[in-house]
């Protein structure tokens, strides 16, 4: 739902800050007075293509923003689905900067995104009718949706879904197997190749980082048998070594036992001491046990298989850890393209079998469709009639093609405006009142299953009687859903503005020599003049005013 509109330096509009109702909300206003430019102000937030010729003359800038709140599941997913979340309150500020240079920016919560972006993003958040509204009921693939939205086909979607993509899966594999034999042929011996390269090369796990290690040892050995050899003899191996001096500090201990009272128990922890110096020097005396005449030549060695085993990573773009697995794959495929033939009868029964449940799931989606269809066009029939369209009849157009990701149905809605003519797609009936009161209909038929917050209708009762204006009103408050909808309609009519939630006047006028747009949130004494504004013109008589009276009433 639309929470606030801001628009700045927009045709007439200098600054326009706008906080619409929910439900359902009329604009009125006089000719020229700026209701067109608020309406094509929300198509550029929309996406719409910007002419720098709307900029207000004098400006280099134009700005439009609006906050959204968003609460719907669906539309949610579709926003996830475009990397785009609400912030922490659940709302999406949505924004579109046109520069008199002619570029243009938008941007969702702050962030730049691309165009395409924008428009994915407000298909779910606003529908304008004239403009995304109805190209997308003419959008035969969205038309497919829409239907199985309508015949809640979710659950034979899904499952038609799984069975084509078993079905894509075995006849990807086949179509590998049965490729062109040369180029299978180059892939086996690539393979064989890399296979026999990596079981000569007869890597270990984790040998690359013991040969590190064993580099870093022998490229130090000198160091190592000198350091070791120091330690070794200060520890335990010359005349007066820490050894030593531990053993006689343990007899001295020992002859106080019986005389201070822990004698004892130092006398053990210099023992343990005395024991544990020992393990180090040993430990240290085997880093001094080194063939010096061959150290070159084993760092030669270590440094020749490390060199192999980089080269090898480099190669296949993996870590020496990880050759074992690409052994097994690459063994795997050539153990199955060697016994391709044998593989191929495997996949074909497979694939018979596949393409059969395949083909009945598509049946029962298809079946559940043209039932689904047949109720759709009784129930918009009947909308339109309930319009005053009693001549304009609503088809469900089916065609048969092969079965892709949504079955093996194309569909396309099909109007006839007038009684007698042919029902023809809904990009090419006629536009005016008469399209936008189809849209309208469409709208409340798909109310359930169409979740956008704010549905924007543009002199919808244009070329009606006072009597499909009233019927257009219903609707209209209808569509709002008791609130939940956010329904905003521009009307010259005001049998249809009483029905209105909440109704604003749109007027111009003069501020330091230059006309401006502005728009006002009427009370029912400003609702009452402005409604006798519409049926009197510029003769308000009392009869006028009672009239518009009842009508709010």
């Amino acid at each position: 739902m639309l929470l606030s509109i801001y628009i700045e330096n927009i045709a007439l509009i200098k600054k326009l800050s706008l906080e619409p109702a929910g439900g359902f909300c009329a604009f009125t206003g006089e000719t020229g007075a700026g209701k067109s430019i608020i309406i094509d102000s929300l198509g550029l937030l929309c996406g719409a293509r910007s002419d720098k010729d709307i900029i207000r003359t004098g400006e280099d800038e134009a700005l439009v923003e609006g906050i959204f709140s968003v609460n719907d599941k669906k539309t949610l997913e579709i926003l996830e689905a475009l990397e785009i979340s609400p912030e922490e309150d659940g709302s999406i500020t949505v924004s579109r900067r046109l520069s008199r240079d002619g570029r243009s920016g938008a941007k969702i919560n702050g962030r730049s995104v691309p165009l395409s972006r924008l428009k994915g993003a407000m298909a779910q958040l606003l529908s304008i009718h004239g403009q995304q509204d109805t190209q997308a009921f003419a959008d035969t693939a969205r038309q497919l949706g829409m239907l199985d939205s309508f015949a809640r086909n979710g659950d034979l979607f899904d499952a038609y879904k799984t069975k084509y993509s078993a079905y894509k899966d075995i006849k990807r594999r086949l179509d590998e197997l049965t490729s062109d034999s040369r180029e299978r042929e180059l892939r086996l011996d690539m393979l064989r190749y890399r296979v026999s390269e990596l079981k000569k090369a007869n890597v270990k796990q984790g040998e690359k980082k013991d040969l590190e290690e064993q580099r870093r040892r022998l490229a130090n050995s000198e160091k190592i048998i000198s350091r070791c050899s120091e330690a070794y003899d200060a520890l335990y191996g010359r005349e007066g070594s820490a050894a030593e001096t531990l053993d006689e500090a343990c007899s001295s201990v020992e002859a106080l036992s019986g005389i201070i009272p822990d004698a004892e128990q130092l006398s053990e922890r210099l023992e343990s001491l005395k024991y544990e110096l020992i393990d180090i020097a040993d430990s240290l005396k085997g880093y001094t046990d080194s063939d010096e005449e061959n150290a070159e030549m084993l760092l030669d060695e270590c440094e020749t298989r490390l060199e192999l085993i980089k080269k090898l990573e480099s190669k296949y773009k993996t870590d020496s850890d990880s050759f074992f697995e690409l052994l097994e794959e690459w063994e795997a495929e050539l153990d199955l393209n060697e016994n391709s033939e044998e593989e191929q009868e495997k996949l074909k029964a497979k694939l018979e079998i596949a393409e059969r449940e395949m083909l009945s799931a598509a049946k029962r989606l298809s079946e559940s469709r043209n039932k689904a269809a047949k109720l759709l066009c009784e129930r918009v029939t009947a909308e339109l009639c309930e319009l005053d369209m009693p001549g304009v009849t609503f088809e469900v157009a089916f065609n048969e093609k092969e079965c892709s990701s949504d079955g093996f149905d194309e569909i396309e809605f099909l109007i006839s405006a007038n009684k007698g003519e042919l029902p023809k797609p809904m990009s090419k009936i006629a536009s005016g009142g008469e399209l936008s009161r189809i849209m309208l209909c469409l709208k409340c038929v798909f109310a359930d299953t169409e979740a956008i917050g704010t549905l924007i209708f543009d002199e919808i009762d244009t070329g009606v009687s006072g009597r499909t204006s009233e019927k257009i009103g219903i609707r209209l408050a209808q569509a709002s859903d008791g609130g939940r909808t956010q329904v905003i309609c521009v009307t010259h009519s005001a049998i249809l503005a009483a029905k209105a939630d909440a109704h604003y006047k749109i007027s111009k006028k003069e501020s330091d020599g230059r006309t401006v747009t502005s728009v006002e949130l009427l009370d029912r004494e400003g609702r009452r003049n402005e409604l006798a504004r519409i049926l009197g013109g510029l003769n308000i008589t009392d009869t006028v005013l009672k009239a518009a009276e009842e009508m709010l009433k």
